[in-house]
Protein backbone atom coordinates (compact mmCIF):
# COMPACT_ATOMS: atom_id res chain seq x y z
CA UNK A 1 0.00 0.00 0.00
CA UNK A 2 1.25 3.46 -0.60
CA UNK A 3 1.78 6.20 1.48
CA UNK A 4 -1.40 8.25 0.00
CA UNK A 5 -3.57 4.96 0.13
CA UNK A 6 -2.49 4.29 4.05
CA UNK A 7 -3.34 7.91 4.85
CA UNK A 8 -6.17 7.65 3.13
CA UNK A 9 -7.36 3.95 5.04
CA UNK A 10 -6.14 6.18 7.89
CA UNK A 11 -8.75 8.97 7.22
CA UNK A 12 -11.50 6.73 6.63
CA UNK A 13 -11.06 4.60 9.97
CA UNK A 14 -11.15 7.78 11.97
CA UNK A 15 -14.43 8.80 9.74
CA UNK A 16 -15.48 5.21 10.40
CA UNK A 17 -15.18 5.73 14.46
CA UNK A 18 -16.94 9.00 14.82
CA UNK A 19 -19.79 7.70 12.61
CA UNK A 20 -19.63 4.68 14.43
CA UNK A 21 -19.98 6.51 18.12
CA UNK A 22 -22.78 8.09 16.85
CA UNK A 23 -24.45 5.28 15.60
CA UNK A 24 -23.65 2.85 18.51
CA UNK A 25 -25.24 6.23 21.02
CA UNK A 26 -28.49 6.09 18.96
CA UNK A 27 -28.75 2.68 18.96
CA UNK A 28 -28.26 2.28 23.00
CA UNK A 29 -30.56 4.95 23.31
CA UNK A 30 -33.34 3.21 20.74
CA UNK A 31 -32.76 -0.61 22.53
CA UNK A 32 -33.05 0.70 26.14
CA UNK A 33 -36.61 2.01 25.07
CA UNK A 34 -37.42 -0.51 22.24
CA UNK A 35 -35.69 -3.94 23.10
CA UNK A 36 -36.09 -4.52 19.92
CA UNK A 37 -32.81 -5.50 18.11
CA UNK A 38 -33.57 -4.56 14.57
CA UNK A 39 -34.82 -0.91 14.84
CA UNK A 40 -32.69 0.23 17.36
CA UNK A 41 -29.64 -1.09 14.98
CA UNK A 42 -31.69 0.59 11.67
CA UNK A 43 -31.89 3.79 13.66
CA UNK A 44 -28.22 4.10 14.85
CA UNK A 45 -27.62 3.02 11.24
CA UNK A 46 -29.21 6.19 9.78
CA UNK A 47 -28.10 8.30 12.04
CA UNK A 48 -24.43 6.83 11.31
CA UNK A 49 -24.56 7.07 7.82
CA UNK A 50 -25.05 10.32 7.16
CA UNK A 51 -22.41 11.07 9.73
CA UNK A 52 -20.17 8.66 7.63
CA UNK A 53 -20.99 10.56 4.02
CA UNK A 54 -20.50 14.11 5.04
CA UNK A 55 -17.02 13.35 6.91
CA UNK A 56 -15.88 10.98 3.75
CA UNK A 57 -16.93 13.56 0.80
CA UNK A 58 -15.48 17.07 3.06
CA UNK A 59 -12.29 15.22 4.11
CA UNK A 60 -11.68 11.31 3.58
CA UNK A 61 -11.81 11.34 0.03
CA UNK A 62 -12.37 15.23 -0.70
CA UNK A 63 -10.45 14.58 -4.27
CA UNK A 64 -13.14 13.10 -6.00
CA UNK A 65 -14.83 14.24 -9.28
CA UNK A 66 -18.19 13.92 -8.97
CA UNK A 67 -20.96 15.94 -8.26
CA UNK A 68 -22.44 15.54 -4.55
CA UNK A 69 -25.34 14.09 -6.00
CA UNK A 70 -23.76 11.37 -7.71
CA UNK A 71 -21.86 10.86 -4.67
CA UNK A 72 -25.29 10.65 -2.92
CA UNK A 73 -26.65 8.09 -4.61
CA UNK A 74 -23.74 5.69 -4.56
CA UNK A 75 -23.11 5.96 -0.90
CA UNK A 76 -27.06 5.24 -0.39
CA UNK A 77 -26.52 1.98 -2.39
CA UNK A 78 -23.50 1.30 -0.60
CA UNK A 79 -25.16 2.29 2.84
CA UNK A 80 -28.07 -0.18 2.09
CA UNK A 81 -25.88 -2.98 1.89
CA UNK A 82 -23.72 -2.12 4.60
CA UNK A 83 -26.98 -1.86 6.95
CA UNK A 84 -28.71 -4.96 5.92
CA UNK A 85 -24.64 -6.39 6.55
CA UNK A 86 -24.52 -4.81 10.18
CA UNK A 87 -28.69 -5.28 10.62
CA UNK A 88 -28.50 -9.25 9.82
CA UNK A 89 -25.25 -9.79 11.72
CA UNK A 90 -25.87 -8.19 14.63
CA UNK A 91 -29.77 -10.02 14.84
CA UNK A 92 -27.92 -13.39 14.23
CA UNK A 93 -25.33 -12.11 16.51
CA UNK A 94 -27.19 -11.67 19.19
CA UNK A 95 -29.82 -15.07 18.76
CA UNK A 96 -26.59 -17.07 18.57
CA UNK A 97 -25.17 -15.06 22.12
CA UNK A 98 -28.71 -15.67 23.85
CA UNK A 99 -28.75 -18.99 22.49
CA UNK A 100 -25.54 -19.59 24.48
CA UNK A 101 -26.49 -17.91 27.99
CA UNK A 102 -29.26 -19.78 27.68
CA UNK A 103 -27.08 -23.00 27.96
CA UNK A 104 -25.54 -21.91 31.08
CA UNK A 105 -28.00 -19.91 32.90
CA UNK A 106 -31.93 -20.33 33.39
CA UNK A 107 -32.40 -16.80 31.21
CA UNK A 108 -31.74 -16.00 27.69
CA UNK A 109 -31.98 -12.40 27.90
CA UNK A 110 -29.29 -10.59 26.51
CA UNK A 111 -28.71 -6.60 27.19
CA UNK A 112 -27.49 -3.70 25.77
CA UNK A 113 -23.98 -4.61 26.47
CA UNK A 114 -24.16 -7.59 24.88
CA UNK A 115 -26.23 -6.15 21.75
CA UNK A 116 -23.71 -3.33 21.22
CA UNK A 117 -20.25 -6.00 21.85
CA UNK A 118 -22.00 -8.20 18.76
CA UNK A 119 -22.68 -4.86 16.65
CA UNK A 120 -19.25 -4.02 17.29
CA UNK A 121 -17.79 -7.39 16.01
CA UNK A 122 -20.12 -7.00 12.92
CA UNK A 123 -19.12 -3.13 12.57
CA UNK A 124 -15.35 -4.18 12.13
CA UNK A 125 -16.03 -6.79 9.37
CA UNK A 126 -18.11 -5.09 7.64
CA UNK A 127 -16.22 -1.36 7.61
CA UNK A 128 -13.22 -2.75 6.84
CA UNK A 129 -14.04 -5.50 3.89
CA UNK A 130 -17.02 -3.79 2.91
CA UNK A 131 -17.84 0.01 3.67
CA UNK A 132 -13.99 0.96 3.00
CA UNK A 133 -13.61 -1.01 -0.48
CA UNK A 134 -16.74 0.24 -2.20
CA UNK A 135 -16.08 3.98 -1.11
CA UNK A 136 -13.32 4.09 -2.56
CA UNK A 137 -13.22 1.81 -5.94
CA UNK A 138 -17.01 2.75 -6.39
CA UNK A 139 -18.83 5.84 -4.35
CA UNK A 140 -15.99 7.97 -3.99
CA UNK A 141 -13.42 7.08 -7.20
CA UNK A 142 -12.01 10.35 -9.44
CA UNK A 143 -13.05 9.83 -12.58
CA UNK A 144 -10.08 9.46 -15.42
Amino acid sequence: MSKNGAIEFGKAQVSSFVSTVCDFMVTAMAYSCTHHVVCSNVCGALTGGAANCAINYKWTFHGTTRSKRAVVWRYVLVWICSVMLNTAGTEYGVKALKYACSMTQSANTVGVTGVLTVKAIVAVLVAVFWNFLMQKYYVYRKQS
